[in-house]
């Protein structure tokens, strides 16, 4: 293990936002490495170490000599890694709950990512009954499962809730009426964004704050 957690993503939100939020969270030392043009990633892929394993993708961690790929493995070496393994679940209950919710986030994430690339010359025309058709529906269901809990298994912060709120912060900047209409996502979004680690961070030149998607391949972000 090294002395600070290298996190390698591209220079957006993404889907390395919510890691930033969970390496603030959980304290641990960590700098970024942040990718700006794709030349850089290739330049870096095609090198030692990345280039010695198979299962190389953004994002990814670095801690030493140990490299750990794909996004939802990242969630469970940090947990361990800052010896905070209740946020993974703390019993069966929650790990179901907890796998439950991040099968009805990753459909809205899928939702809308086919919402922000429709082809241009579509855009304007579509977006509305897209959003009201394949988007909105699945924030309802989450909104309504969180009305009567403060996070996402119960009583008990997990890393999903660091997934499903930057959810909310995308639906909140597309959306912003409508947003304020799903009572317990914005609710969980409220309680988020009270936790000392998270409102300092987003108040820090560390933050980014846009774009939450690569500028020029996608319609909003």
């Amino acid at each position: 293990m090294g002395d600070k957690v290298v996190l390698g993503y591209w220079a957006i939100r993404g889907l390395a936002q919510p890691l930033r939020f969970y390496l603030e969270y959980l304290g641990l030392p960590y700098e970024e490495k942040r990718y700006y043009k794709p030349e850089e990633w290739f330049a870096d892929v095609t090198s030692a170490p990345l280039n010695q394993h198979v299962l190389v993708n953004l994002p990814y961690i670095k801690d030493g000599e140990e490299l750990v790929f794909e996004s939802q493995a990242l969630y469970i070496y940090l947990a361990y890694r800052a010896n905070k393994p209740e946020l993974l679940g703390q019993n069966p209950k929650e790990q179901v709950t907890l796998a439950s919710i991040r099968g009805v986030l990753q459909d809205l994430f899928k939702s809308l990512i086919a919402l922000f690339t429709i082809p241009e010359d579509k855009y304007e025309a579509k977006k509305d009954d897209f959003f009201n058709q394949e988007v909105l529906w699945i924030a309802e269901k989450l909104s309504k499962f969180l009305e009567n809990q403060k996070w996402a298994v119960g009583d008990n912060l997990t890393y999903i809730d660091f997934q499903l709120f930057e959810a909310e912060e995308i639906l909140r900047n597309y959306k912003p009426d409508v947003f304020t209409t799903l009572v317990g996502l914005k609710k969980h979004n409220e309680n988020f964004a009270s936790l000392p680690a998270i409102g300092k961070y987003q108040s820090s030149d560390k933050m980014i704050a846009r774009p939450f998607y690569p500028p020029g391949m996608y319609r909003w972000g």
